[in-house]
């Protein structure tokens, strides 16, 4: 029963990663930036996608660990595209409780579609991890 059912789960991988969406390796380039903060408080990052080929046709950005001086507002924040559906953006916002330095890791992640010669669309999700650096209060001295 067992072996039934991952031979089925491989073919069925095999069959949704065959057409062309899948054969050229494309991906998720990703992005994120955090503005330095001058002391506690709110703390704006900003997160941008973009597919290696293909067209973006949804994407959102998962908070995976945050340092404890600065939580994140919300864990999941849905990028926005913008007038061209080749890039994505959003701003995520933190409050910070005090004064540090530390690491954001995010998780972007999309769904890429792509047209083949035959006028048929193939999709596939993506996903790319991302790391921005926090900064609040005033920077340390050398």
């Amino acid at each position: 029963m067992i072996k039934a059912w991952a031979t089925t789960l491989m073919v069925s991988c095999a069959v949704l990663c065959a057409g062309p969406v899948c054969a050229d390796g494309s991906g998720l380039e990703a992005t994120a930036h955090c503005e330095p903060a001058p002391g506690p408080g709110r703390v704006l990052c900003e997160v941008s996608a973009k597919p290696g080929s293909g067209r973006l046709v949804w994407s959102d950005v998962l908070v995976v660990r945050a340092p404890e001086f600065a939580r994140p507002l919300r864990s999941r924040v849905l990028l926005v595209l913008g007038s061209s559906p080749e890039a994505a953006a959003a701003k995520l916002a933190l409050v910070a409780t005090q004064a540090g330095q530390g690491k954001l890791e995010l998780l972007v992640r999309g769904v890429i579609c792509r047209a083949s010669d035959a006028g048929a669309q193939g999709c596939k999700t993506v996903s790319q991890p991302v790391n921005a650096v926090l900064e609040v209060g005033p920077a340390p001295s050398p």
